[in-house]
């Protein structure tokens, strides 16, 4: 084959234009396995449609537009993706990843072999999302580099990427971990071996962006398990915060309710211990008689009455100075039991006492200072 027709060969499979378009060179996947193409382009063709196309040399190529195969552009980061569903043995060949324009359209080749058995390269998830100033783990099976798609690596036998380690992870596996993440690390990279490339998706989110996070089996975050505990201890002092108040005011509820059934019991105590046997009988003196009993009810006591001419007075001073806590002033009226017995009962009951009493308004007293101690 003469020099000649090699050059003819290479103007006609890669023409212009490839400079501006990267992708990787070769990709291999299992049937009815996904699989996503990155095509990264220059600024100059942002507003540009973009396609993928399909054939072994490219001016007799043709658009590919089945339904399995889906473009999406994503302008702000210049790269479009194309993406082929549940792949088949018949999808292997050349594919071309291109920018429609006026004149020749820029593009670059790939090779997609699609096969039976399990892809000797390969990542459990193409997509992989991280924080801001946190880690995140690739492990890439049949691997020996980590590069990005414009072509720096790192791997096994050297080569370096800001922020990027490579370690041996057991058998075949490359663990490849990005660390102290930054928004500009986001983007397109690829798995390698001497053969085929595996492209891997990196975004980096904002530390606090919780809601667009999503677990992935094929790699790890210690600083985002470590903010999601903090976020659980968090809720768990919110929710104290707010109990406590309500324990508190529960607590206060439930001595207030028990010191009033107190109140109540001994009270009703009282009531039944003023039995109205204990009165005794008419001696003439009704007034003195319910003075005395008055006082025994109220104080617990039994006035002294041994030494004392006018007992009656003696009680019922004592007894209207225990309910009313002033000094009875008994002086000037000759009859100071009448006296005090009446402003006794009226202070007892509100109402004026009728000092004509017989037992019965003996009784009728003793009725008045119960019925007002059960209110």
């Amino acid at each position: 084959m003469t020099m000649e027709t090699l050059l003819l060969m290479f103007l006609l499979t890669h023409a212009a234009g490839t400079q501006d378009i990267h992708t990787v060179s070769k990709i291999s996947v299992q049937k009815q396995q996904k699989i996503t193409i990155p095509c990264l382009y220059d600024q100059k063709y942002v507003s540009f449609p973009k396609y993928m196309s399909r054939g072994g040399v490219w001016i007799f190529s043709q658009h590919v537009s089945h339904n399995r195969m889906s473009v999406e552009d994503n302008q702000a980061e210049n790269v479009f993706t194309a993406t082929l569903s549940e792949a088949e043995v018949s999808d292997s060949g050349t594919y071309w990843c291109a920018v429609t324009v006026s004149g020749s359209d820029p593009h670059v080749y790939l090779d997609l072999q699609v096969t039976e058995a399990e892809a000797r390269l390969r990542v459990s998830s193409q997509t992989v999302s991280g924080y801001e100033g946190g880690n995140v783990t690739i492990l890439c099976h049949g691997a020996s580099h980590w590069c990005t798609i414009r072509g720096a690596c790192v791997g096994r036998d050297g080569g370096s990427l800001e922020r990027t380690a490579v370690s041996d992870d057991g058998g075949d596996v490359l663990r490849v971990t990005l660390w102290q993440l930054q928004k500009e690390d986001s983007g397109w990279y690829y798995c390698s071996n001497e053969n085929s490339q595996m492209p891997v998706n990196v975004t980096v989110m904002e530390a606090l962006d919780i809601t667009q996070f999503t677990t992935n089996p094929s790699y790890s975050t210690t600083p985002l398990g470590e903010d999601r505990l903090d976020f659980r201890r968090f809720l768990w002092l919110l929710l104290l915060g707010a109990m406590l108040p309500i324990t508190v005011c529960g607590a206060v509820m439930l001595i207030k309710a028990r010191n009033k059934r107190k109140k109540r019991a001994e009270i009703s105590n009282l009531h039944d211990d003023m039995n109205i046997q204990q009165l005794p009988k008419k001696n003439g003196k009704n007034n003195e008689v319910a003075c005395e009993n008055l006082y025994g009810f109220t104080t617990g006591n039994k006035p002294i009455t041994q030494g004392n001419g006018k007992n009656n007075e003696v009680a019922c001073e004592d007894l209207y100075e225990t309910m009313t806590g002033n000094k009875q002033i008994t002086q000037g009226n000759w009859k100071n039991n009448e006296v005090s017995c009446e402003d006794l009962y009226e202070t007892m009951t509100g109402n004026k006492q009728n000092t004509q009493l017989t037992a019965t308004d003996d009784k009728n007293i003793y009725g008045h200072k119960s019925e007002k101690m059960n209110r």
